[in-house]
């Protein structure tokens, strides 16, 4: 697919990359190493936590190489993958997307009152 300049869903133009990696998968490999690192300290192999806790941070290097970018909508959170980033999809802005979530508390307040 080529660029994405507009979301197909909500029609925003305001766009960020982010990597198409599930986070709950990273957690998991960070706190399994920690746990087999604080194991192996505890039973004084020093040497195999510091292997399991250095070999974690180059799986961790390897799959951010390996894995591509997404395009979000910071409106509707849709999630593009597989699509060319181009130089207007920078990474996320905490500013913009705060604007966003104002932005939906705004509406699910209109939706509520009576």
């Amino acid at each position: 697919m080529t660029g994405l300049e507009f979301c197909a869903i909500c029609g925003n133009g305001e766009l960020y990359k982010k990597k198409n990696f599930p986070h709950w998968l990273g957690l998991s490999v960070l706190v399994s190493a920690s746990f087999l690192f604080l194991v192996a300290q505890a039973i004084y192999w020093q040497w195999l936590g510091w292997a399991v806790f250095i070999g974690s941070a180059i799986v961790d290097a390897l799959l951010y190489l390996w894995v591509g970018d997404a395009i979000v909508c910071y409106r509707c959170q849709a999630h593009y993958g597989g699509i060319a980033v181009n130089s207007r999809h920078a990474p996320h802005d905490l500013a913009a997307a705060e604007r966003y979530r104002q932005e939906r508390l705004r509406r699910s307040e209109l939706h509520s009152s009576p």
